[in-house]
């Protein structure tokens, strides 16, 4: 920890008068958009990167935040210099969006200043698997934030009896911290601000026969390893978001390939005692293959593509996500040109719905679900090895 009393890294004077030029960096400290970090001790985090995967570090929103918009660029040219792995950082960010304004209200710098302030507990470390809930929901109650060199320099003229510290990764002086080129920095809030609306998300899971294939040494099989992916992925949505559930195979429900398990509801609303994330994680936890299933893909596709266009859901990204083994087996069905050419031209220009597909194994018609992302400007992903499930249909679930 940096006595009081001392310059700290943000090269901060200490006697009131006006401001020198740095101790650390040699820079100029007179206000400034440079972030620091600010919080009860020097942070561990070696770099910006870092600093925004930890979920204890508290940001704002990065389109008003001066502060968050310079750590996003700092870590995005991290990465473009290769001080900083691409995905990891990639997902930090959609991550930080989809859970903004979630555990706690957005709060602008000196708020958040002054609630680290209260208590200025040490920094926790991020989660060694990026997928946990934690990550996603971001710290109950935050240790650390990042703020602009300026916004602390004028906290520190206001406090001077503080125990708060502001440092940079590595202890290295802002100046030598490369930044995002335009383009970049731009697709990134673009990106975020994107993300920070809430999703009205309809989940269709295939439990046709297929389903059932053993796919790990221990006896896992498809069917085992979505459930543990689906309960994962409903701990990462953030209160706001409404989500709801399916199950598909062939006539499954009468003439229906579908059935609807858990209707799209908002995270946090009241059903059976709890919330719809318990129900939904029960639901998803249940369940189960049809041993002689076949897969009724296109039919439930355009059908819970429909329920999402008529949901009453403004201000929120309207999504279907698919997850299928397999290829559609229901000679009955709407065929693939039409159903394309029907997902064209019912889509919602002003408020439309995505769909977003996942391939579970090596099995999954890989060509046709991105055929059907693709009419809806949405995603496909494909999970090649069990061990690829959890994460490919997570980072689906969550825009990674």
């Amino acid at each position: 920890m940096i006595p009081r009393g001392d310059n700290d890294a943000s090269g901060d004077p200490t006697d009131g008068g006006s401001p020198t030029a740095s101790g650390a960096s040699g820079e100029t400290s007179g206000g400034g958009d440079e972030p620091v970090v600010v919080a009860g001790s020097e942070t561990d985090a070696k770099t910006w990167s870092a600093v925004l995967q930890d979920p204890a570090v508290e940001l704002g929103a990065p389109g008003e935040d001066t502060g968050t918009r310079e750590l996003i660029s700092r870590a995005l040219g991290e990465v473009q210099v290769g001080q900083a792995d691409r995905s990891v950082t990639e997902q930090a960010l959609k991550r930080r969006a989809r859970s903004e304004g979630d555990a706690a209200p957005v709060q602008d710098a000196a708020q958040r200043l002054q609630q680290i302030a209260e208590d200025p507990a040490p920094s926790s470390p991020a989660p060694a698997d990026p997928s946990a809930p934690a990550y996603a929901a971001g710290a109950e109650h935050p240790s650390a934030t990042v703020v602009t060199r300026g916004e602390w320099q004028d906290y520190r003229a206001q406090h001077a009896d503080t125990s708060l510290v502001a440092s940079t990764p590595g202890s290295r002086p802002v100046s030598e911290a490369p930044t995002a080129d335009d383009a970049a920095l731009t697709h990134a809030l673009e990106q975020w601000q994107h993300l920070a609306e809430p999703f009205h998300a309809l989940v269709a899971i295939d439990i046709s026969g297929s389903m059932g294939t053993t796919a790990l040494p221990d006896g896992s099989t498809r069917m085992d390893l979505t459930k543990a992916a689906a309960a994962t992925a409903v701990g990462l949505f953030p209160e706001h978001d409404a989500l709801g559930l399916w199950t598909f195979e062939r006539h499954l429900d009468g003439d229906k390939d579908y059935r609807s398990v858990t209707p799209v509801r908002e995270l946090s609303a009241p059903v059976g005692g709890g919330t719809q994330r318990d129900q939904l994680s029960r639901d998803a936890q249940s369940l189960t293959f049809s041993p002689d299933g076949y897969t009724g893909l296109y039919d439930t596709t355009l059908a819970a593509y429909r329920q999402v266009l008529h949901d009453d859901a403004p201000d929120h990204l309207r999504t279907v996500i698919v997850l299928s083994d397999g290829m559609n087996h229901d000679p009955g069905s709407i065929a693939l040109d039409e159903l394309l050419s029907t997902l064209k031209a019912e889509q919602d220009t002003e408020n439309p719905v995505r769909i977003i597909t996942v391939g579970v194994s090596k099995d999954a018609d890989a060509t046709v679900l991105q055929q059907i992302a693709e009419a809806t400007g949405g995603s496909s992903h494909v999970a090649r090895t069990p061990q690829d499930i959890q994460k490919v249909f997570v980072d689906a679930l969550t825009g990674a």
